[in-house]
């Protein structure tokens, strides 16, 4: 993205997006490659920015305060969760019903990168994972939460908290996507082009058939950035 594009709007967009929290999660998980179905953690990342950035503004996941469109462009093993496109203070509940047997991927903070048609053309991977890292270093002070069921996901050593960056990968943005349709940038300058993700991530392992509650919620030293709750019903 261009610098102009970065500082106007990428400071909200990628740090509001999905969070805003920098605090590395105290668990000694926090820094493995763990693989999940064959994957890390990081290229499951990838995974989920492609699913939630390739479906329309109109019905994307990010954008629904009540649940309705979780379900669309699920495939395979693992379900994925929304946060809130461009991060939102007050609580969101939603309500998703989930197929029996599916992992289930969220991220309570992230950020990423894409070299679009308006950025240097020069700039390098080293480049792409630096510029996604700057939105969540470390030195920022911050809180995250997650808890199913009402207990901490923090402090189970099955379900840690995984800061992981992605591998370079691309998306099929569609003309009213997330992205064009919140800051006018034409899809044309997105498709193909490269995208590093950045974030602090959980994967839960299949939950029992029935109604879960999961939250999570990032905040800064300024104001909470994301506040989400699922109902998530098993069946």
């Amino acid at each position: 993205m261009s610098k102009h594009f970065t500082h106007a709007i990428v400071h909200t967009l990628l740090v509001g997006l999905i969070a805003g929290a920098g605090m590395t999660p105290s668990n000694a998980l926090a820094d493995a490659e763990p693989k999940v179905l064959g994957k890390t953690i990081g290229e499951w990342s990838a995974n989920w920015w492609q699913w939630a950035l390739e479906i329309p503004a109109s019905t994307n996941p990010m954008l629904d305060d009540t649940g309705a469109f979780c379900h669309l462009g699920q495939q395979g093993p693992v379900w994925f969760l929304a946060g809130v496109w461009l991060g939102k203070s007050e609580l969101v509940t939603r309500s998703c019903t989930v197929p029996r047997g599916k992992h289930i991927l969220f991220s309570i903070a992230n950020s990423f990168w894409i070299n679009s048609a308006q950025d240097n053309p020069n700039n390098t991977e080293t480049d792409y994972r630096q510029f996604a890292n700057d939105f969540l270093p470390p030195s920022i002070g911050g809180e995250l939460v997650a808890t199913l069921d009402k207990n901490p996901i923090i402090f189970n050593p099955k379900t840690p908290i995984i800061r992981n960056q992605s591998p370079v990968f691309t998306a099929s943005f569609p003309p009213n996507n997330v992205i064009t349709t919140s800051f006018n940038v034409p899809a044309s300058d997105l498709t193909g082009y490269p995208i590093v993700s950045d974030g602090f991530w959980v994967m839960l392992p299949p939950l029992s058939p029935g109604v879960h509650v999961l939250h999570f919620q990032a905040s800064n030293e300024k104001k909470v950035t994301q506040n989400v709750t699922y109902n998530l019903t098993v069946k």
